[in-house]
């Protein structure tokens, strides 16, 4: 049972409004977030997250490009992929994945991933300064539903987030749009469907030194690691929740739509 203590989050509005907006086909979607644009070290790139729909599965997406399309050093930038239900417990994740080879495009997914009726994303984008890397949260999609043919803005997080009785906060990820940072347990779904969380640090990649060390990370999450999921007293485990990345593409000629023609 949740303790009655509250902790206040810095910063956070109040509960929007839920607004629903039509889509062209109820049975197939794809929504995005906005690109931003991210000046670092000698380059400037444009990172969304995007999300698709095709019942009775969603999946997630992560697309960045360099400005001018200015291909850059192998594993200067890298991109994750995040997948979540509709009420913010994250379904899949792809970790992060960096460019394995010279490119100006890097577009990473989660896998499907069958069972709520919507499904938002909010991605993870880094990217090399010359000495480490610099780590931002893509903006996130709005939510998009399987079958009834509508997308919704997403609703803020309360302004308080609730704790267990070890004073960890529960809550989704969404909050680190609004904070910066996430509770300390985010909802998860494990990999046989049952809800829980995960610890935040468990899915914050670790941020890499080099371009060497992103490479052999690379390495680390194809081999599609497992963390465990907990219920919400943080201490007893209740399943798995399993990182399942792939590379949509590294090539400029593939990069979707809607990307801004001049940097802003």
């Amino acid at each position: 049972m949740l303790n009655k203590k509250f902790r206040l989050c810095f910063s956070i509005i109040a509960v929007m409004a839920l607004i629903l907006v039509n889509v062209s086909a109820a049975q197939a979607g794809e929504a995005f977030g906005s690109y931003t644009r991210r000046a670092v070290y000698m380059y400037t790139y444009y990172d969304r997250a995007a999300v698709n729909t095709e019942s009775p599965a969603g999946w997630a997406y992560t697309d960045i490009y360099t400005s001018g399309y200015v291909n850059v050093p192998t594993a200067y930038m890298g991109a994750g992929a995040q997948l979540f239900s509709a009420d913010g417990a994250l379904c899949k994740s792809g970790g992060v994945v960096y460019n394995t080879s010279p490119t100006s495009v890097l577009s990473v997914g989660t896998g499907r991933y069958t069972g709520p009726s919507g499904f938002f994303s909010m991605g993870l984008a880094t990217y090399y300064n010359g000495s480490g890397y610099n780590n931002f949260w893509t903006t996130s999609t709005p939510t998009l539903y399987i079958n009834a043919g509508r997308a919704a803005a997403l609703m803020a997080p309360a302004p308080l987030l609730p704790e267990n009785e070890n004073d960890q906060t529960l809550g989704n990820a969404y909050v680190a749009q609004i904070t910066g940072e996430l509770p300390d347990l985010v909802s998860a779904v494990t990999t046989d469907g049952v809800k829980g969380y995960v610890y935040s640090q468990d899915i914050q990649p670790k941020t890499p030194s080099d371009p060497q060390e992103a490479l052999a990370m690379n390495a680390e999450i194809f081999s599609n690691p497992s963390i465990p999921v907990y219920a919400e007293d943080g201490t007893t485990i209740i399943g798995t929740f399993q990182f399942t990345p792939q590379i949509i593409s590294e090539d400029t000629a593939a990069e979707r739509n809607e990307a801004p023609s001049v940097d802003k």
